[in-house]
């Protein structure tokens, strides 16, 4: 009705409502999505601020490579390690990546996006910030080191060890090495602590740097524990340098072909004079002239000394044959010794270096030329040129119209004469970082006893046996041991020829002791020619815990004639019908032939019968701490021998059963080992048990079995 008389009609309330919402939306839809993006914005912030931290931990990283790189670029080698230039850059590249680690933690300490990370990352963020304070401690270590490489590089800027007057290494640069040894071991102790704050799972990084940082992070122990050292190894490194004192160290070489017990019979020798860490011009001799084919020598009519007499079986006795023991300072002693006896020279020291060693040697400083012989050795054919000049009728011939001598006795020696003097003076003229690298190879071959170093210096000598670095035989009586040595007293070159396996059953008791049924098989395939007597003597020595108990053996020359030489035709191919001695063509009439001198040989002069075998012939130990079954073992040639042996070692601790396997220098024996729990003790080895099947080509090994 309203309507219809003019008037207005008033609008519903919700309409008004409506109208007002209307005039609002936008600024409300504004709000309401500023409200909403906020978490967003503070996101994205926090991301960047994040990206920053990770920027500056991965640029500090960058710029700690870049100092490798620098170092090890193609042009490294030829300007050395100590080149004031590249010290200088990597002065700078430390400097700034300590920088930018310092900036990573900051931001990670204080920063208000961190923290707000840290409550959604915590271990990521945890792991981050270590390894940036790791960056820093490293960074700080490198710069130790390049100020302390900025006071030598005038020194060694130059050949390293030139014939010059002065003393390369002085008093006073053993003083600046035992202070910057001192200034790293805080940092390395920081490094040591934070790396176990590290989580690499949880960082961003690829699984190649995952692997670089495991294996840095892992070492640091031990670089720690051997620089706290410091002192002890300084001097050590003065005394050898002949920093105080000149020092005349006597040197041998091995000839593995001819095993013996250090790893070589030692048919050359020199005596290396060092002064002020500088090295006199070195050459090595050949001591047959000396001992073997002079009737007025001092060694003549001398036996060996005891107990290695009651089993050492040649006549005049003297330096060639010193090293009788696998201990190598007992050897050393020996050879020291028989030094002054025979040439009246009191030395400080004794170095024994097998062809392993030389090889690794030139991989470093490259081959070698030796133009008189129109030769170029190198690490892959330097063993067999060595044989060639040493053992071959052609190559001593060759010798002989080079060296313009008459007699190949003397002539078969004088070109490996040649060769370690061209190698000796490539070594006195190295730059600095090819001479770092040898020194590295040489610590190595310590441990692996490529190089066997002993000195009358007993400090020294203390801190190889702490490194493993003595070729020392173990001694403990806290875990059982086991050291075959193998002695060719054949007067052969035989040994090249010789494989030897080493299968070991280890049962362990109730009470946690173990029974070792050890089978050894040394198998002899003549495969090219050999310098000497066919025939191989081995005199094989078997070490282990002073109170084992013997239980059975075989295999061992009795001493009583079985068959050929007189006494009957030998079996076909199973000359003792059980299995010892297999020989596939058969064995000649002459038996075991002929023999080198020997003490109270009933067959001097004649061929030799093949003897029974059975038990070990000697119990007596030549070795302090060590049980010891040993004897002759006669194989001939293209025959392969199984020595047998077993006995029982009581507990030697509470903990779990250990076994420490010793590889005799120059030997590459393959192991087959296995480890039986008994039924008695199965529930705490949890049945288990242990096989192990692999070559010995390297340190000594041991097996645990939990």
């Amino acid at each position: 009705m309203k309507e219809r008389m003019g008037m207005p009609v008033a609008e519903p309330e919700a309409v008004k409502i409506e109208s007002r919402i209307a005039r609002y939306r936008k600024p409300l839809a504004i709000a309401l999505l500023i409200v909403l993006f906020i978490p967003g914005l503070l996101l994205i912030f926090e991301e960047l601020n994040a990206c920053m931290i990770y920027s500056y931990t991965h640029n500090g990283v960058a710029h700690l490579l870049q100092v490798k790189a620098i170092f090890s670029s193609a042009q490294a080698h030829s300007t050395g390690l100590l080149d004031v230039k590249k010290l200088q850059l990597a002065q700078q590249e430390f400097v700034v990546a300590q920088s930018d680690f310092e900036q990573s933690v900051a931001m990670l300490q204080h920063d208000a996006a961190a923290g707000v990370a840290a409550q959604v990352w915590p271990q990521q963020l945890h792991s981050l910030e270590a390894l940036a304070k790791i960056g820093i401690e490293v960074a700080a270590c490198g710069q130790v080191l390049v100020k302390t490489a900025f006071v030598l590089a005038p020194t060694f800027r130059g050949p390293l060890l030139n014939d010059s007057q002065q003393p390369l290494v002085t008093p006073a640069m053993l003083v600046l090495m035992a202070n910057t040894i001192q200034s790293l071991l805080p940092h390395l102790a920081t490094i040591q602590t934070l790396s176990q704050s590290v989580s690499l799972n949880t960082l961003p990084i690829s699984a190649e740097q995952r692997q670089q940082l495991t294996i840095v992070l892992q070492a640091i122990p031990q670089v720690r524990a051997e620089l706290s050292q410091g002192t002890s190894l300084v001097d050590a490194v003065g005394w050898l340098l002949g920093v105080n004192e000149a020092r005349t160290l006597l040197v041998q070489t091995m000839d593995r072909s001819e095993l013996r017990p250090t790893g070589g019979f030692t048919g050359q020798f020199g005596e290396l004079q060092i002064s002020g860490g500088r090295i006199a011009p070195f050459t090595l001799k050949d001591i047959g002239p000396f001992e073997e084919r002079n009737p007025t020598a001092p060694n003549m009519g001398k036996l060996a000394p005891m107990p290695y007499r009651l089993w050492w079986p040649i006549p005049n006795w003297g330096l060639r044959d010193s090293n009788l023991s696998a201990d190598f300072p007992t050897s050393a002693r020996l050879a020291l010794d028989a030094y002054k006896y025979e040439f009246g020279h009191q030395v400080d020291g004794l170095i024994l270096f097998s062809p392993v060693f030389i090889g690794r040697v030139l991989q470093i400083t490259g081959p070698l030329t030796l133009p008189a012989y129109h030769e170029t050795i190198t690490a892959q054919n330097l063993e067999e040129r060595l044989h060639y000049y040493q053992l071959d009728n052609d190559g001593i011939r060759k010798e002989e119209i080079v060296e313009h001598v008459d007699d190949p006795l003397q002539a078969r020696k004088l070109f490996a004469a040649m060769l370690s003097r061209t190698l000796m003076d490539h070594v006195r003229h190295a730059p600095a970082d090819e001479f770092i690298g040898l020194a590295r190879e040489t610590l190595t071959a310590l441990k692996t006893k490529d190089v066997q170093l002993y000195v009358t210096n007993p400090q020294i000598e203390a801190l190889l046996l702490d490194m493993g670095a003595a070729a020392a035989m173990d001694r403990s009586l806290t875990h059982d041991g086991l050291y075959v040595v193998q002695a060719n007293v054949s007067a052969s070159k035989a040994s090249q020829y010789v494989r030897t396996i080493m299968h070991d059953e280890v049962t362990l008791d109730a009470q946690g002791g173990a029974t070792h049924n050890l089978q050894l098989h040394l198998v002899y395939n003549q495969l090219g020619p050999v310098y000497g007597l066919d025939t191989y003597r081995d005199y094989i020595r078997v070490y282990v815990p002073p109170n084992s108990t013997f239980l059975a053996g075989d295999g061992f020359d009795s001493g009583q004639p079985f068959c050929g030489a007189g006494y009957g035709p030998c079996p076909l191919n199973d000359i003792y019908g059980n299995g010892d001695l297999l020989c596939a063509d058969g064995v000649s009439r002459i038996g075991a032939g002929p023999a080198t001198t020997m003490l109270n040989d009933p067959y001097a002069g004649l061929n030799h019968p093949l003897n029974k075998v059975g038990a070990p012939t000697n119990f007596v130990s030549d070795e302090a701490q060590r049980a010891m079954f040993s004897g002759w073992v006669v194989i001939p040639k293209n025959c392969s021998m199984t020595v047998t042996l077993s006995w029982h070692v009581p507990a030697l601790s509470s903990g779990p059963y250990t076994l420490l396997v010793q590889r005799q220098s120059s030997t590459f024996p393959e192991l087959d080992l296995t480890i039986l729990p008994s039924a008695a003790n199965c529930g705490t080895l949890n049945g288990a048990g242990k096989h192990i099947d692999l070559v010995m080509d390297g340190q000594d090994k041991s097996f645990e079995c939990k």
